[in-house]
């Protein structure tokens, strides 16, 4: 008898790993839903269900709609176990929250920073702080307002110059034993907003920011497109006139340029190359120079150069920090994932 119990042990665990994947896919399902997905018995799905949630897999949630008797239960996977600590590094702060795998913020503060203060020295200290305070962080995302060139090393990074050069993720990583993620802002306020309320999770967007920097994000088919050395996206190094005037880039003469009618036309300039290279669907505008006034009149002068079934959708960003939060935790939900099933499996067996 117990040589037959081993025997039929790795089966259920099959059918126990089969029910935990089609939760992930489904976020939430009733067991009716799981059989129909998973094609395992109803008694199979029932029995396995019930285990997992007393072992805290997963849990019970809202009622599914009646279809003739008493509604039926949903069950999720369980997450709050499951978490990861995203660090946005800005000049003047550290503006941190964890959150759950399914976007469930746990806590939220920020470190204010001194002139005098080290960003490096800094940023080792919060993380490691965050991971004494919460056993459950399994993955760090950090986010920074310079390009994160081949081998991580950050490059251009000009609002932080103190950190030009140096192999973040690396160093972080070897400091915590714990992965470490780190990914351009731009990239990542574009990834949020695709993944939120702009367009559809795998549909193509640009993003484009002007404010104390320029720079943009770029997603298609859902995915950041970072170039073959990651340096797509890097706009505030465009030149209005190659080989004749090094400091003729696009971040220079928006700074220098004389009056709004002047903005609006070199950012224009930009918005019709975007659309002629890439013809997204929707372009988003960010940071705190575009307003609605310079959105119309950058809109006007495309229709006034292009065919209008050419022009995308214009939107104006409302809350670039929240995208940028959600877009760093989208970034590694797919490490979280793994380690959630790592430990479910576990706790199921």
């Amino acid at each position: 008898m117990s040589n037959r119990k081993n025997e039929i042990h790795p089966l259920k665990e099959m059918n126990a790993n089969l029910i935990l994947n089609a939760l992930s896919e489904m976020k939430t399902a009733t067991r009716k839903q799981l059989a129909d997905h998973t094609g395992l018995s109803q008694p199979t799905v029932n029995t396995i269900v019930q285990e997992l949630e007393q072992k805290g897999v997963v849990r019970p949630g809202s009622f599914a709609a009646s279809e003739g008797g008493r509604r039926p239960q949903c069950y999720t996977l369980q997450t709050d176990h499951l978490r990861a600590g995203v660090i946005r590094v800005l000049p003047r702060e550290l503006a941190y929250i964890v959150a759950t795998i399914d976007g469930k913020v746990i806590s939220r503060n920020s470190w204010a920073l001194t002139p005098s203060d080290s960003h490096l020295e800094k940023l080792q200290s919060l993380l490691q702080t965050l991971k004494k305070q919460d056993d459950d962080i399994r993955v760090f995302s950090v986010g920074v307002p310079g390009a994160v060139g081949p081998g991580g090393a950050l490059y251009s990074i000009t609002q932080i110059p103190s950190l030009e050069g140096v192999t973040l993720s690396y160093i972080l990583q070897e400091k915590l034993g714990l992965p470490v993620y780190v990914e351009n802002d731009m990239n990542s306020v574009a990834l949020g907003s695709i993944a939120s309320s702009i367009g559809q999770p795998d549909s193509d967007m640009v993003l484009v920011h002007i404010g104390q920097g320029v720079g943009a994000g770029i997603v298609m088919g859902g995915r950041i497109v970072r170039g073959f050395s990651r340096f797509a996206g890097e706009i505030a190094h465009l030149n209005k006139v190659p080989g004749v005037d090094p400091c003729a880039t696009l971040e220079h003469l928006l700074n220098e340029a004389d009056g709004l009618q002047e903005k609006v036309k070199l950012i224009a300039d930009l918005i019709i190359n975007i659309i002629c290279l890439l013809n997204p669907p929707t372009i988003a505008f960010g940071g705190e120079f575009i307003t609605e006034e310079i959105l119309q009149g950058v809109q006007q002068l495309c229709e006034n150069n292009l065919p209008n079934w050419a022009i995308p959708s214009f939107h104006l960003m409302t809350n670039e920090s929240a995208a940028y939060e959600k877009g760093l935790l989208t970034l590694v939900r797919d490490m979280l994932i793994e380690a959630q099933f790592e430990q479910a499996r576990g706790r199921a067996s």
